[in-house]
């Protein structure tokens, strides 16, 4: 069901709904009003006809003056009969049935003959007046009266829903329009939604697709950067084994096929390397879950991420626990461990030769700090603003360029932190902070 028809049929059930209980309402009152009036109507009659008669000897009841045959008045209006105390009727209209005066005085609602009658009976000077309506044509002159009530009411509810559908229609079309930009986005250029002439409750709807037009854009540009990136990145070593393989091929044997050889396992090792960093960074960065990985404490991830190093870099690494090393990480053992071995990696690979670099492990509120220090010759302010950066290499070093990369999607998706600072004196401190499973 549209989002129109739904708001037509809400606001046109609410308006049905309650304007049938007002006329419910109202017809109840009007029945109530109507009857009060008949009966005044009916009581006036019978008390003008008393008036009337008030001066007749014969309908005084005297006892001196002889009774005539009753005379008849032909109406189709309101019944009447005036009848003695004694009991001798000496007057009616066509249209009243017998014995309609054997009634006392006051409204009463009777059956005579099969047929329904209101009426109302006074008594004055011996002469007992009843006046009458048929309780069906009552109700037949109500019965008009609710269907001149009811057609006005049907017809302005028809064409209210009328209305309904149109002002629906036209207070939806910023809607409309925001769908039909939608629909034309091409996936290489997303246009931002049309701001102007929205009302006050689409503005922020507005505003916020568009946000996330922005960022959705702006992945697909790094996206498609990381793609040209990565293709120039695997293109270049696999071409390096080409070359190699086929120098090998050409020099028959010896010492220049071993080193061909050699040089393309090299690039083969590189090849390897560089995939695995981007199946990392895919895993990070998409929807992969980790939750199989084990807890584990930063003293652990440490070691592991300095065994991984190999033992010619991990003898460089020193390792200075100032508390923090037996706090369980609340991130995935596996990435916490790649996170660090990354910093440690650049630390061993850009610092001096045959320098120690420590790995200092510090706590703090449900957060575990590594700081590695090198005693290299450091970064300038650019290159550490380049650094975060996938596939760049300090001086066109020799790694894959998505170490750090991978670091700040680690930290990234677990609410961690990293920088790089400059030391004084040289040297670079790569700094990462992670959270804590402990509360």
């Amino acid at each position: 069901m549209t989002l129109r028809l739904r708001l037509l049929l809400t606001i046109g059930s609410c308006f049905a709904l309650f304007w049938a209980l007002s006329s419910v309402w109202m017809l109840i009152d009007l029945r109530g009003e109507f009857r009060d009036a008949l009966d005044e109507r009916l009581a006036a009659s019978a008390r003008m006809v008393a008036a009337l008669v008030a001066d007749s000897a014969q309908l005084a009841g005297r006892p001196d003056t002889p009774i005539s045959e009753p005379y008849l008045v032909p109406t189709d209006g309101v019944a009447c009969e005036i009848r003695l105390l004694r009991g001798a009727v000496i007057g009616r209209t066509q249209n009243s049935p017998r014995q309609l005066g054997m009634v006392t005085p006051g409204f009463r609602t009777r059956i005579i003959d099969g047929v329904g009658w209101r009426s109302y009976t006074v008594e004055r000077n011996g002469v007992r007046i009843t006046t009458a309506d048929r309780v069906e044509r009552r109700e037949r002159l109500f019965h008009d009266i609710a269907l001149t009530t009811f057609v006005p009411f049907l017809v302005a509810m028809i064409a209210t829903m009328f209305a309904l559908w149109f002002a629906v229609r036209r207070c939806l079309r910023p809607l409309e329009r925001i769908r039909s930009t939608l629909a034309s986005c091409a996936p290489h250029a997303l246009q931002p939604l049309p701001e102007q002439d929205l009302p006050p409750e689409l503005s922020p709807l507005a505003s916020t697709v568009n946000t996330l037009l922005a960022r959705l854009g702006r992945a697909i540009e790094r996206e498609r950067r990381f793609t040209g990136d990565a293709a120039h990145e695997l293109r270049t070593p696999l071409t390096g084994v080409k070359t190699h393989i086929q120098v090998a091929r050409l020099a028959g044997g010896g010492l220049a096929r071993h080193t061909a050889l050699s040089q393309a396992e090299e690039g083969v090792r590189r090849l390897q390397g560089t995939i695995d960093q981007l199946l990392t960074l895919a895993r990070v960065e998409g929807s992969v879950s980790f939750d199989e990985d084990e807890a584990i404490d930063a003293g652990t991830a440490a070691r592991a991420a300095i065994a991984q190093l190999g033992s010619h870099h991990g003898e460089r690494v020193h390792v200075a626990d100032e508390g923090g090393a037996a706090h369980t990480l609340g991130v995935p053992a596996s990435l916490a461990i790649t996170a660090l071995r990354n910093i440690l990696d650049n630390a061993v690979r850009y610092g001096a030769q045959d320098t120690p670099v420590t790995l200092r492990i510090q706590p703090g509120l449900r957060r575990v700090t590594f700081t590695a220090v090198d005693h290299g010759p450091g970064m300038s302010d650019a290159d550490i603003r380049n650094a975060g950066q996938r596939f760049w290499r300090k001086g066109g070093g020799n790694g894959s360029g998505l170490g750090l990369s991978i670091v700040n999607a680690i930290v990234t998706r677990y609410g961690g932190e990293w920088r790089l600072e400059a030391r004084e004196g040289g040297g670079l401190a790569a700094v990462i902070t992670l959270p804590t499973a402990e509360y």
